[in-house]
């Protein structure tokens, strides 16, 4: 048996998230590859993804890994198999063997979120980025937005920002959480040792709503106390985050 690595990047907007579901299997990231390496090896093969981006969600560092029967195949040999045969929305950037040992998900040390925001006052509307940011109908403050972000950073418990509440490690420790502002675009960037399930999507449209002065600032501390999600802000659309990379 031969253990293999691969980084991979793709489009999210017509998929239910990287995990497949019983019913949904090929709606899914990890459907796809399967179903691909299930005819490259004659059997089932099992992909496993860092995380788990959800239904919407793009990414250009994803990191999966597959154990193939055998090391009959070079990784140029799967990689240009991928090629041939992988849909046009889902593309595999690099192949490596790897030792037994590493999995993708286990041996994850953190992953690193982007999210776009259009800003209402930039010169023009999106056009080639239009289907990957959020394109804001009110102007937000960003220097309000920065000064929450510094409230995030650090462990805390997170339950108040996820939709899954029967979370058993609700504890994450927020690395680094940058918001930065060009012509056209608010950017944020988040770096964690794990997500909860829409933490990500909770984080950034709190963060929206202090900007645009729709929630104090005292809100972030306030949901970490009651772990209540009444408390954060409105969940932002999927189609603007982007899993930038993962650290091992």
């Amino acid at each position: 048996m031969q253990n293999y690595k691969m980084m991979i990047a793709y489009d999210g907007r017509k998929y239910i998230g990287y995990n497949k579901s019983k019913d949904n299997a090929e709606k899914s990231i990890e459907g796809k590859l399967e179903l691909i390496l299930s005819k490259l090896y004659e059997k089932d093969i099992e992909v496993i993804g860092a995380v788990n981006t959800d239904a919407g969600v793009h990414a250009k560092g994803q990191i999966v890994n597959f154990i193939a029967p055998d090391s009959r195949l070079s990784e140029k040999e799967i990689f240009e198999y991928f090629e041939k045969y992988l849909t046009d929305d889902i593309i595999v950037l690099s192949v490596e063997t790897v030792d037994e040992r590493f999995h993708s998900r286990y041996l994850m040390k953190s992953a690193t979120y982007e999210y776009r925001l259009w800003k209402k006052d930039a010169p023009n509307r999106p056009l080639f980025e239009r289907h990957y940011v959020n394109l804001m109908n009110q102007t937000i403050n960003v220097a309000k937005s920065r000064e929450a972000a510094k409230y995030i950073l650090g462990e805390h418990d997170f339950l108040a920002f996820t939709t899954n509440k029967k979370a058993k490690k609700s504890i994450k420790n927020i690395l680094s959480l940058d918001v930065k502002e060009t012509t056209n675009e608010i950017i944020i960037t988040m770096t964690a040792n794990g997500f909860l399930l829409n933490m990500e999507r909770l984080i950034v449209g709190t963060l929206i709503q202090v900007g645009l002065g729709q929630l104090p600032m005292s809100t972030i501390e306030k949901a970490f106390k009651s772990r209540d999600m009444n408390d954060v802000g409105h969940k932002a659309s999927a189609d603007a985050l982007c899993l930038l990379s993962v650290q091992y």
